[in-house]
């Protein structure tokens, strides 16, 4: 017994983390020969190899190669199939001066119903990609698990109503292709309910993180028919609080029903040239199709859609099964454990097993894990100085390492904690220290309100929590009366957020009951069953959390890696008695250190610069010539430059490379080297006035995928059209204002504006091509531990013009 109590902590811990990573692995691809109402991934796997053969950017010349597979595809599967040309509108900045804009082609794909008047099923995805990246993930896998879907659905069909595919175009510039048909395509009055397929990685399980509103019906039909739910009203809850956006925000935002699905374990594919076929888990576009294929299904066979009621709140159980219910539900949950913390704390003070004091002191000890974890994370990820786009994909190359080393650092914080209130240690010493660490976060990018508040909040807990010893029925029930508040709290201001709170409260309060009902007893048989019992319990719901944690810790973590400091503090209830059998020893200091000295490692490893062969880090360089005063550059816009673009940009003997600004384009300071100016293809810019109509025309090259127009006026500037079509673009005299647009007409974008009184105004115009251009010095070969970023190995022309009045 001696042993168990010893051992207890870590066999649970590392059980229930093992258990957790196992819930989050894929399913394994189902073959070709499966069933024809089956979803099978190696089906799907056919166009994602056709479709993410290269990269197919809007505008490009790949682009049409997929919309030509696509509707070929849509054809043989014997769907309505229509192009539903239109422009995608998106503001670029707040101040409504800068506006993205996108002549885009959404193609839809029919399959009927046997009632054609009922509200339809809209399945949708995009086909376009970011440049240099194939997109075999985001978003071939939606694609293509669309057309499985579409197949699967008419083998057992018909169906009671339509199924609409929707396959977006000029998605990743904005949105453009959702935005157009949301808000200007008459096929929308035909749509009762959205699932959208995305991806933010080429791994992993796929997750449901959102819905629109009033979900509650609607989450029944996803628990009951998807295979191997994934989902969590928390993750849903926090999302709509975020800045991400995918297509499905359009259909949130006309209030439609629906469900987002996507998957993002291994993000240093996304947006990368690594985003390849052959790169792509199988198992993760086979589990986006089990939950999506069944679900679509049903609602497709129901002879009314899921009624709107009230949000659920929802998660699955070790991606086992899904469990919603309504928020009333989630007040009853919350009143039990209420009721079993009383039932706990009544007896242990009434048989004096732990004192007031010593439960005061658990709730600050459980404060003092979030705090202090969160201050340790906070500081690791504030050394890390994760800054810009390089920064980050440079720790996405090793990022099991830092996930893993945020893990140890939390454990550490929470064991260690635990041994200093278990053994009563003195408080002055750790309030010096968390109050150094606090202040230590301010030594890298600046003064830092985040970490010095934490670093006085921890220390003012410390000094609550520590000094005296605190038994462990003390620690247990003050660290569940922190839960219960935070609990009741998000029950009212946000019940989705609960899912994460009432469960692991639940669990804890129950094993408190157990003990304080049961222990105490002298049958060893009672007493080895109440240790079983309380381990199972602490197993289960170390597992949920870290199953829930990783995929927090995936969405958030890496600019923020004390996020994981929330999940020590909601799995040490658990482990509290655990926990307190092991601190007492005296191993409990030296695995604390061994556990906060391997996470500093981890995380120092995943904070090296430079990639890896097989996981490269990224890198940017581009052709800049300006035809308007004959000069040429060769641009890197990244903090640090890698023996790639050192060798790259100083091009035919030119001048090394420095910052330097290039307006209206680069008014920061990017790497630039001078270079040879060669041929390229030549954009038409012409600037004029029409009695009080300032004209501004560009006909783009040839081949031209983007152009952004720029223009500085000196005098107002009102009614703005594009081509002909009143637009929202804000003009202020002295400043620029821009303009871009995405698959531009070859015979030209027109931008016009009423003008009074007398001013001028300087234009320029920016247009991207695929490549290097022809006469130019290649570049050398990128080495294996280094990939194409963003808009890098192509060709940027810049024309300027301008006009007085």
């Amino acid at each position: 017994m001696k042993t168990i109590r010893f051992l207890g902590f870590w066999i649970c811990l590392i059980l229930g983390l093992a258990l957790g990573a196992w819930s989050q692995r894929p399913p394994a691809p189902v073959p070709a020969s499966a069933p024809a109402t089956a979803f099978s991934a190696d089906r799907a796997m056919t166009d994602v190899a056709v479709i993410a053969k290269a990269p197919h950017p809007t505008g490009s010349a790949e682009i049409v190669r997929v919309r030509d597979h696509l509707l070929a595809r849509i054809n043989a599967l014997g769907l309505e199939v229509s192009v539903r040309p239109g422009e995608g509108f998106r503001p670029y900045s707040d101040d409504g001066r800068a506006l993205g804009v996108a002549a885009v082609q959404n193609i839809v794909g029919v399959l009927p119903g046997r009632d054609r008047a009922l509200p339809a099923i809209l399945v949708m995805s995009h086909y376009d990609s970011v440049p240099n990246s194939p997109g075999a993930a985001d978003d071939s896998t939606g694609v293509a698990a669309a057309l499985e879907m579409a197949r699967a659905l008419k083998a057992d069909g018909p169906h009671a109503r339509d199924v609409i595919f929707l396959f977006t175009d000029a998605e990743e510039p904005g949105l453009l292709g959702a935005d157009a048909f949301f808000n200007r395509d008459p096929m929308l009055e035909r749509v009762g309910l959205v699932v959208n397929l995305e991806a933010r990685g080429d791994a992993g399980r796929a997750a449901m993180f959102q819905t629109g509103p009033g979900n509650g019906a609607l989450i029944g039909v996803f628990a009951r028919a998807a295979k191997g739910p994934s989902a969590n009203s928390m993750a849903s809850t926090v999302y709509e609080k975020m800045p991400n956006d995918t297509d499905f925000t359009h259909a949130v935002k006309r209030g439609l029903p629906g469900l987002n699905l996507a998957f993002i374990d291994d993000q240093l594919g996304y947006h990368t040239p690594l985003a390849r076929p052959e790169h792509l888990e199988k198992g993760s576009l086979q589990h986006i199709g089990d939950q999506a294929l069944p679900t679509v299904r049903a609602l497709a066979d129901a002879q009314a859609l899921p009624a709107r009621t009230q949000n659920a709140i929802y998660s699955d159980v070790l991606s086992l099964a899904l469990v919603s219910y309504p928020p009333l539900v989630g007040w009853i949950l919350l009143g039990l454990a209420a009721l079993l913390i009383g039932f706990t704390a009544w007896r242990t003070l009434a048989a004096g097993a732990a004192s007031g004091w010593e439960i005061g002191r658990g709730v600050a000890g459980l404060l003092l894990i979030a705090t202090s974890a969160a201050l340790v994370l906070h500081l690791a990820g504030r050394a890390l100085m994760i800054q810009d786009v390089q920064r980050y994909y440079g720790l996405l190359v090793r990022f099991n390492h830092l996930l893993w080393g945020a893990g140890l650092i939390a454990v550490a914080v929470g064991l260690g904690v635990a041994t200093a209130q278990a053994r009563g240690a003195d408080r002055v010493i750790p309030c010096v220290v968390l109050l150094a660490l606090g202040g230590a976060c301010s030594l890298a990018g600046g003064f830092d309100p985040i970490g010095l508040g934490l670093g006085v909040a921890a220390c003012v807990l410390a000094a609550l929590a520590l000094g005296f010893r605190t038994g462990v029925l003390g620690a247990w029930i003050g660290g569940m009366i922190v839960l219960l508040i935070l609990s009741t709290t998000a029950q009212v201001l946000a019940p989705g957020a609960t899912v994460m709170l009432t469960w692991p409260l639940l669990v804890a309060a129950v094993g408190a009951a157990l003990v304080i009902g049961v222990g105490g007893t002298r049958d060893k048989r009672v007493a080895l069953a109440l240790t079983f019992a309380i381990g199972l319990l602490a197993v289960l719901s170390t597992a949920q959390l870290s199953a829930w944690g990783a995929w927090t810790f995936a969405g958030i973590g890496l600019t923020e890696p004390a996020i994981l400091a929330l999940f020590a503090m909601l799995a040490a209830p658990a482990l509290s008695p655990l926990a307190h059998d092991f601190a007492v020893t005296r191993w409990a200091w030296r695995a604390a250190a061994l556990l906060a000295v391997g996470g500093i490692a981890l995380i120092a490893n995943a904070g090296r610069p430079g990639g890896e062969p097989g996981r490269p880090a990224i890198t940017q360089a581009i052709h800049v010539a300006d035809l308007s005063t004959g000069q040429a550059w060769r641009v890197a816009d990244q903090a640090q430059l890698d023996a790639w673009t050192k060798a790259t940009l100083p091009d035919d003997g030119g001048s090394d490379p420095k910052p330097q600004t290039l307006a209206p384009f680069w008014r920061k300071p990017v790497w630039m080297s001078e270079t040879r100016a060669v041929p390229v293809p030549a954009p038409q810019l012409t600037v004029d006035r029409a009695e009080d109509r300032l004209l501004v025309r560009l006909i783009p090259a040839p081949g031209a995928e983007t152009v952004t127009l720029r223009l500085r006026p000196t005098a107002p500037l009102s009614s703005p059209r594009l081509n002909g079509r009143p637009i929202t673009l804000n003009t202020e005299a002295g400043q620029w204002s821009s303009l871009t647009y995405h698959a531009p007409d070859p015979n030209g974008v027109t931008l016009s504006f009423t003008t009074s009184g007398t001013g001028k105004v300087e234009v320029a115009a920016l247009e991207y091509h695929e490549g290097w251009p022809v006469l130019a010095k290649a570049p050398p070969a990128k080495p294996a531990d280094l990939m194409a970023f963003g808009q890098s190995d192509k060709t940027a022309v810049l024309v300027r013009g301008g006009i007085g009045w």
